[in-house]
């Protein structure tokens, strides 16, 4: 009899963490959807000059970005500093070129966390941007921006 106790016992609890993937997999797959449209939400609101849309990707309180500038005088590098607030000022208005992007990779921690490798080339430019998102009220924003152009 305790035998057999034993042996319920057991396959109970391997049922319990054989579940427990699945559980968490469906969570996070939701927050995988929304954080991937947190990323969209930043390249349409800039390729359409969407202040709205910025907002709803971009952490305007906290948020920064940072970028690498070379002087063009002395080909010293620096790194650039701005808020997001100041940085999504740059796109007031629609592009008349044709944007792409393509996010590479997608890391979720926690729920609470993420970062974000997006591809995106305009006509002029290739960038590599690196977004770092919090979940804060429920939502997801992007807190940091960095990028390089290539």
């Amino acid at each position: 009899m305790l035998k057999v106790k034993s042996m319920v016992i057991t396959a109970l609890l391997f049922i319990c963490f054989i579940s427990m993937p699945i559980q968490a997999k469906s969570v996070t797959s939701s927050e995988y959807q929304a954080v991937v449209d947190t990323a969209y939400n930043y390249f349409n609101g800039a390729a359409k000059g969407d202040q709205a849309l910025l907002a709803k990707a971009f952490d305007l309180e906290f948020g920064h970005v940072k970028m690498i500038r070379t002087n063009k005088e002395t080909g010293k590098e620096t790194i650039r500093t701005l808020t997001l607030q100041e940085f999504s000022a740059f796109f007031k208005q629609a592009t008349t070129d044709t944007w792409q992007a393509n996010i590479l990779s997608v890391d979720v921690v926690d729920d609470k966390m993420a970062m974000v490798k997006l591809d995106f080339k305009t006509s002029k430019s290739h960038y590599i941007d690196y977004l770092v998102m919090y979940k804060r009220d429920n939502n997801w924003r992007i807190i940091n921006k960095t990028f390089v152009a290539k």
